[in-house]
Parts: C-alpha cells; structure tokens; sequence
C-alpha cells in the first residue's frame, strides 16, 4: 500500500489499515550524499597534480587504512605555510574512521600509492569545514579559505590489521597496528596479567625513554595502573604473540612502571609504543570479591571451558597446599609423610576438598597448573567437621594457596549415548551420591546433583526410544519423580519454601495422587501457615495410600495444634497493641 492508498483508507475509516512502507531514510541519505560528493569533484571541488609518481602497479589505500604522510598547507595559491608536519614525523589517521581528517583529503589519499608526491586544492567545504573533519587549524579564518595540500604518501596499513583505542578527540587519539599477529582467542584483562615488551618513544624517530631489556620482560596485572591506560586498554586488544605499535597523539600520563617521556611531545609529534605481548596470565576472581583468586601458571591441553571438568566427575590431580601468610606447607601430594608419591583422585561434588578448591578445578584443562588462593571460608573453616585428616593441619580463619595441576578427568557418562537401562543404572548411582550429600546435611551440593540429574533425565524421556526400552521408559519417569521430590526436601531444608512448592505441584502434575508428594507439599503449606490447604493435602494423602493413614492422621492433628497456638499468640500480639 503506497502513501495515497493509504490516507484514502483513513478517510473512508477502514478499521483494519496497513501501516504505509516507509522509505529507508538513511540508506537514501548516504545514496544522496554520495551522488552530491561526485558531481562536486567534477566540478574540481579536489584538484590534483602528481609530482612524483609512487609505486607502480602498487595498490591505493582504502577506508579503513591506517595511513602516515607529510603534508604542507597553503593558502589557496600563495606560497604562505599555514601547517606542515616536514621537520618532523609524518601525521597518523585512519581513513574513514575515529577522528578524521578534512574528508577532502582522504579523497586525495584514496587516489596515491605509497612513495606518492602530488598537490591538492581543496574547497572549504571539503576541507576544514567539512561537518566530520576533526582537525583544526590555529587560525580559524583560514578554513574559511580554499587550501593548498603537498602531499607524501609515506606508508599505509590495511584496515584489517588497524583498531581504534581511542577517539574522544583528536588531541587524544590512540590508534593501534598490528606488525604480527598473535595467537589464541583470549585478550588479557582485569585481573589477568600480561608479560610484555615495550619500547616507548618520543616520536617515531624521536628519542626512546622507555624499553624493557630483552631477559627482564614487563609483567603487570589488569586494572591495577601499573601502566598508562590507554596503553593498558590497547594492550587489551592484543593476543599472545602479538606485536604491534600504539599511537597516541597526547604524550602518555606516568605509571607506576612506565615514566612519562621527559619533553612533552608537541605539534605535530606522535608518541609510538612497540609492544610484543609475550603471555597472557589467566586470572580469574572466580565469586566477585577476591575471595577466590584462580592464576593460571601453566597452559594446559585443550580449550576452555568444552575441556574442563564443570560437570562433577572423577579427576586426577597434584596439589601443593600453603598457608597463605606464612607459606608453610600443609599438604603436598607429591610426598606423604612416609615418603610415598602419588596424585590425588577423587569425585567432585561429593564434599571431599574444600569449596575454593573445587571451584577452581573445574575451571581448569588437562595438564594446566594454576596458583589458587582462596580466603578461610571457602577454605578449611567448617570443613574439618567431616573428618578431613589435611584440613585439621590448618588454624582457623586462616587464607590458603593451593598450586594444582590438574592431570586428567575422567568425563561423565553423555546419558544421550546410553540405553534406557543403562540410563535407569547411571541416574540411580547419581541419586545415591546425591543422598549421601543430604544425608550429611550438605543441602546446596545435594540440590546441585539433583538438578543436573533431572535435566539429564528428562532430555532422554523426550527423545524417541524403541519397543523394547519403552518398557522400561517408566523407571526413568519414576527417578525423575523421585529426584524431584529430593529437589523439594533440599528447598524445604534451605528454607525456601515457594520453590519446595514449586516441585512438589511439578509432580502432583504428573500425578495427583503421588502421596509422597502430596506429604511434602502438606509439609510446605504448614511452613507457610497455609492450614486448610495442608489438611487437604493429608486428608488426600490418608486416603490413596492406607499405609500412610496414621501418618496423615498424626499430621492433621498437629496443624490443628499448630493452627490453635498460631491464632493464641496473634490474639496476644493485637491486645499487646491495643494496650499501649
């Protein structure tokens, strides 16, 4: 429907009237503005003389190039110099892009080859006045003028390997090349910490005030401003390996580790940083609050996290254990104390090391050795109770650092290659570890295997299975029952009564006369003084299962009780109000 169609249907007042197709404002702007920059350069708004040929054959930069060129600017047929950058080092931008130079000129620069000497006349409106130009010249009434450009095309780098640091303004811009490139797909950041070599100088042929020597390589931690920060923030974008320069047109701020340049740069200097990002150091804080403090010391094999042990499972490791202040060493399972040497093997999520512990190892990959340092709570505190014969070697509210190296995993069974049998075996194991965690009133552990037990099990009852599974497709059903139920028992243990609710209506769902699930949810409404819907509940109990009558009867007399003693101490509370 065009615009008149559609004002005709208003007027007639249809009540179903399609919205009118829109034309693309923007695209149809660029489209215009486009066609008017090219009749503009036919009418000579960029005039061009070549004085020296460049590269023959050689390619013309594009936009997104990082291009450097000398440049002198003249008042429109005078041999007046408004601005030059001969006598020093070439200007620095990126076609197209962050703070750009009058566009103009990027049209001229589109047209050399590298080694290129030509002149250029410019009208205003394609100089300095263009609305994206963001360079200015120390006398405003000049850009008023049509300019002279001398142009030397002295180099230029593809886009691909140019990314812009930072484009707040000109006098502030920090562009990034990449000589070489790196490898991996991490780039370090807070908290990980970076080795690198850096080179740091006044200009690109000024002098260097700043270079680490090639056996004592700079190492530094994210976010802690042991370094410039737009040098910190470019560094950011680097990879391992990598090699690249940094320009930045503002002299960069003193560090910690980095000293400012003893002149300030000025005109048209440029300061350029060689970096070569030697290793990235994986630091995680794993909970938020340095608490738990993951530093990757060794690589490992394999790739984060498709290779790491994040579901619980059997796994392999040597772990050095100190106290954090002192150093002391408390465990090492290198050597025992007769001796003998070997790793430690045991099950994640079943309450053997401590939560710290865990947590990270299961952020790590074969063969990785990593440093973790972890605060008490998360430590040995309230983990002795369980007998822990390693724990009882550390004082209370003592911080520990632990360095592990993880040497394999055995990965859990992928119920999805299982048949329905071996699925029903599997789950029952799992359930079983689950419990003993319940058991041990270790509630939050025993939740988190139930959980993943249930959405494993349910992806399986989803997919199709064969005539001679489908007979047992119902023990499947009946565990996911069961677990569910344990889901509702943990919640109930945790206080967290809506989500016991929750569970228990999931089965009652499937099955409304579940009595065990028909108990906990009469369990819940009773936490939740919800007395008639708890006595619903057990009447109903009482009467689809006769083994559980005097069991449904002992509770309809205690919420009787309950009910009476609650409705006492509110009468007490309101005559203690009216009272006063």
């Amino acid at each position: 429907m065009d615009f008149r169609e559609f004002m005709l249907a208003l007027s007639h007042g249809s009540d179903e009237v399609e919205e009118p197709i829109e034309p693309c404002i923007e695209h149809g702007a660029k489209h215009f503005e486009k066609r008017k920059e090219q009749a503009d350069l036919e009418h000579g708004a960029v005039m061009k003389v070549v004085h020296k040929d460049g590269e023959t054959g050689g390619k013309k930069p594009e936009e997104g190039d990082l291009v450097k060129f000398h440049y002198t600017v003249r008042k429109g047929g005078e041999e007046t110099v408004v601005e030059t950058s001969r006598g020093g080092d070439p200007a620095v931008f990126v076609l197209g892009k962050a703070c750009r130079m009058p566009r103009g000129l990027e049209l001229a620069i589109h047209s050399m080859t590298k080694g290129e000497s030509s002149s250029f006349t410019i009208k205003p409106s394609y100089g300095f006045k263009h609305p994206d130009c963001s360079w200015r010249l120390e006398d405003p009434q000049l850009e008023e003028d049509a300019l002279d450009f001398d142009i030397e095309l002295v180099d230029y780098t593809n886009g691909v390997s140019v990314q812009v640091v930072n484009d707040t303004k000109l006098d502030e811009m920090v562009l990034k090349e990449t000589v070489k490139d790196g490898t991996g797909w991490e780039n370090p950041r807070p908290p990980y910490k970076a080795v690198v070599h850096v080179r740091a100088q006044e200009s690109e042929s000024g002098a260097t005030f700043f270079q680490t020597k090639e056996e004592e390589p700079l190492t530094f931690q994210f976010g802690e401003n042991a370094v410039p920060e737009m040098l910190e923030e470019a560094i950011g974008l680097m990879f391992k390996g990598e090699v690249a320069k940094i320009y930045s047109r503002k002299p960069l701020e003193s560090s910690r580790l980095i000293g400012a340049a003893a002149g300030q740069s000025g005109g048209t200097q440029i300061q350029l940083y060689e970096v070569s990002l030697l290793d990235v150091i994986q630091v995680r804080d794993v909970i938020g609050t340095k608490e738990i403090m993951k530093m990757r010391v060794k690589d490992g094999k394999g790739e984060f996290p498709i290779d790491c042990p994040i579901m619980d499972c059997h796994v392999k490791i040597h772990c050095i254990g100190r106290l954090k202040e002192s150093g002391e060493v408390f465990w090492d399972t290198r050597k025992d104390d007769k001796g003998n040497k070997g790793p430690f093997c045991f099950e994640t999520g079943l309450n053997v090391v401590p939560e710290g512990l865990e947590m990270c190892i299961k952020l790590m990959v074969p063969e990785e050795t990593s440093i973790i340092q972890c605060a008490s709570k998360y430590a040995y505190d309230g983990f002795k109770d369980d007998g822990d014969p390693i724990g009882k070697e550390v004082p209370p509210n003592c911080d520990v650092e632990w360095e592990v190296t993880l040497l394999e995993f055995e990965k859990p069974k992928n119920m999805a290659n299982l048949t329905t049998s071996e699925v029903v075996a599997e789950g029952e194991s799992r359930k079983g570890k689950a419990n003993a965690l319940f058991k041990a009133a270790k509630y939050k552990m025993a939740r988190t295997k139930y959980e993943q037990l249930v959405k494993e099990l349910k992806s399986v009852i989803e997919t199709e299975v064969t005539e001679e599974e489908a007979a047992e497709g119902d023990a499947v059903v009946r565990l996911v029952v069961s677990c569910t139920l344990n889901l509702a028992a943990c919640a109930q243990k945790l206080g967290e009564h809506t989500v016991a609710l929750k569970h228990c209506d999931e089965v009652l769902q499937l099955n409304p006369d579940n009595a065990k699930a028909l108990y906990r949810r009469g369990q819940t409404y009773i936490h939740l003084s919800e007395w008639d819907l708890a006595r619903k509940d057990y009447q109903k109990m009482g009467n689809v299962n006769g083994e559980m009558k005097l069991e449904a009867e002992t509770n309809l007399t205690r919420i009787d009780r309950l009910e009476k003693e609650a409705l006492k101490q509110q009468k007490m509370q309101f005559q203690g109000f009216f009272n006063r």
